[in-house]
């Protein structure tokens, strides 16, 4: 037994002040004469006897009931477990994902959580209340029920290892008190975490399980310009197969454009066309009807007729494969002879080409370092019979080393830098079998690393500082690249890198940029609007380019404007990930998993509970006294 205030405990030494009064009293008699002697002897010595047990038993009754007192003040207890006798410091982490959106037996996995805390978690004590986007320390479920009510659903994630660092982070140093933590999740995209060795941290699962683990997801799209309007490509996708037909609707803002239905024929995916007859810009939302988890029902994309990106080609040679390249609605193509160049065409274009020029002037040069420098991209394809020379200048701008004497022996492109931005996302797969691609004569160039490669190892595409460089010339003659199957993604990724114009979506944790072409002020600041909330964007401006780049804050789907005051320059469609649109049955044998957080609490609870004997005393005091009235009344 154990007191919870031992020095009340002190108050014993009082039990002394009624036991010297009471010795005291005892000592004191009184003589009374009578004539018979031998009577009066007898009486007498009875009646002391019966008044010294009456006055011991008053005297131990009158203890008992002080000591009661006394030790009910001092609040003795008996600990449930060695744990309860330490301070008890707890970190709850509910897991606010929107996986947690599939339905329970209660409603929402989440709501169930709520409904089980404010109904379970001990008035007075406070604890940390912790989620995927926030903290409330010294959360108190008495004062702070509304914090726990408003708790909504994020999609700002971690990995496992991050949230445990952070969650880890919340408890204080002191190693004397018992420290807790409770992991309340669907663990879709978690894994129970087991306790660690050393005993500091005690760990505690709750995995809760929704009814129905089928799910129907919104996944991507694709569109294409017609000439009378637009065709889309969506793709739905499904946790087992199906035979179901799931309408999709297509709207423009809330004005609902059409429907179409996707069949999965027992499968697990499916796509349905649409077809709009529109080139306008959408702001546009896919939408679907399922009841088991609804954050994936709704997909943002904004599209329309982009601005052509301007491609400026410099040629005295046949430039029939660039026509063919860079046509028209997507590019607003020019090609002028070097001796006819206007050179106030330069600043306003987004890709300019050098083909196979026998002369590059320095104010040429200049003009388009001036280009770069504002966010343009040059390519330079070099003739074949030109001397290295007239290039020197032109690559020493842009950091290059000149080029080295021309080898005229053939060579086949055989090497590809996957890894190159120009190439990410561009391959289905890694492949050397590039042997149909030929150079006869090249220009040797070192110092720079390679795009693509030949089978000698020297270059044949590099890049540096807004500069591609081809080492050979392209023409029919001297190669088959323009006929192979690298001329029409390589020299398209060089476009669509001049200008990074708005995609079709983006997904929120992917870091993409963008680029529009806007005459603005140097000050100017650009906006994303949606739905009245403005968000100011990470930007960057060089010339007429403006980059926008992905910000912390912007976590919420939906189409935005790119507002410059009131003048809309863009929309730009963002989409929650789709990582937990495939819900699973998880199954976690090795681990000691709870089944509701109620229940858990209350087990905690009642292991932190301090057995208290205080009632007892009072109780045992209360007898006493009662025990004192009852000798005093009847004992003669």
């Amino acid at each position: 037994m154990q007191f919870k205030n031992p020095e009340i405990l002190y108050f014993l030494f009082l039990l002394l002040i009624p036991v010297i009064i009471h010795l005291f009293q005892l000592r004191r008699f009184k003589k009374t004469a009578f004539t018979n002697v031998v009577f009066l002897e007898r009486v007498v010595q009875n009646t002391r006897k019966s008044n010294t047990l009456k006055k011991w038993l008053i005297l131990l009754t009158r203890l008992c009931a002080l000591a009661g007192l006394i030790l009910a003040f001092a609040q003795p207890f008996i600990p449930e477990t060695g744990a309860a006798l330490q301070e008890q410091e707890t970190v709850l982490f509910i897991d606010n994902s929107f996986s947690m959106q599939a339905q329970g037996d209660k409603g929402t996995l989440l709501n169930e959580v709520k409904q089980d805390l404010l109904a379970n978690l001990p008035k007075g004590k406070t604890l940390t209340l912790a989620t995927w986007d926030n903290q409330s320390k010294d959360f108190d479920p008495a004062k702070d029920r509304s914090v726990l009510q408003d708790l909504d659903y994020t999609s700002a994630t971690l990995s496992q290892e991050n949230l445990m660092l952070q969650l880890k982070s919340l408890f204080s140093k002191d190693r004397t008190k018992n420290k807790r933590l409770i992991l309340v999740s669907d663990f879709q995209d978690l894994q129970p975490e087991k306790n660690p060795d050393s005993g500091s941290l005690n760990l505690y699962n709750v995995m809760l399980k929704p009814i129905d683990y089928s799910n129907i997801a919104l996944d991507s799209l694709s569109s294409e310009l017609e000439s009378a309007g637009m065709k889309f490509r969506v793709w739905l996708s499904a946790t087992t197969p199906l035979e179901n037909q799931v309408p999709v609707s297509v709207y423009n803002g809330d004005q609902l454009l059409t429907k179409a239905t996707a069949n999965f024929n027992n499968s697990d995916t499916t796509s349905v066309y649409f077809s709009l007859e529109t080139q306008n810009q959408i702001a546009g939302k896919l939408s679907i009807e399922d009841p088991n988890l609804n954050y994936d029902n709704q997909f943002y994309f904004a599209a329309g007729a982009p601005r052509p990106l301007k491609v400026l080609a410099i040629s005295n040679t046949d430039s029939d494969f660039i026509s063919r390249l860079y046509r028209s609605p997507d590019y607003e193509l020019t090609i002028v002879q070097s001796a006819e160049l206007d050179y106030s065409l330069l600043a306003d274009q987004n890709l300019i080409v050098l083909n196979e020029l026998s002369n590059i002037p320095e104010a040429l040069i200049n003009q388009l370092r001036s280009n770069t420098a504002q966010g343009g991209t040059l390519i330079l394809i070099p003739a074949a019979d030109a001397r290295r020379e007239i290039y020197t200048p032109l690559l020493g701008a842009y950091g290059f080393l000149p080029f080295g004497e021309k080898n005229t022996t053939a060579q086949r492109i055989t090497s590809i830098n996957y890894d190159h931005p120009l190439y990410q996302n561009v391959f289905s797969g890694r492949t050397s079998n590039l042997q149909s691609h030929v150079l006869q004569s090249y220009f040797p160039l070192t110092g720079t690393g390679s795009i693509l490669g030949l089978e000698n190892g020297a270059v044949f595409l590099a890049e540096s500082n807004g500069l591609y460089v081809f080492t050979g010339a392209l023409n029919a003659g001297n190669s088959n690249f323009i006929n192979g199957q690298l001329i029409v993604p390589t020299f398209d990724k060089i476009a669509v890198e001049a200008l990074k114009s708005p995609r079709l979506y983006y997904t929120f944790g992917d870091n993409a940029t963008y680029e529009i072409e806007a005459t603005l002020p140097e000050d100017a600041v650009l906006v994303l609007e949606n739905k009245g909330d403005q968000i100011i964007p990470l930007q960057q401006k060089r010339g007429s380019k403006i980059t926008i780049s992905e910000t912390p804050g912007l976590d919420k789907a939906g189409v935005y404007a790119l507002k410059h005051k009131n003048d809309t320059l863009a929309l730009v469609a963002y989409n929650y990930n789709r990582l937990e649109s495939a819900l699973q049955e998880q199954n976690f044998e090795e681990h000691e998993l709870y089944d509701e957080v109620g229940s858990l609490i209350n087990e905690l609870q009642e292991a932190s509970n301090l057995n208290l004997l205080s009632k007892w005393f009072v109780i045992f005091a209360l007898f006493a006294f009662l025990s004192e009235m009852l000798i005093l009344k009847f004992f003669k």
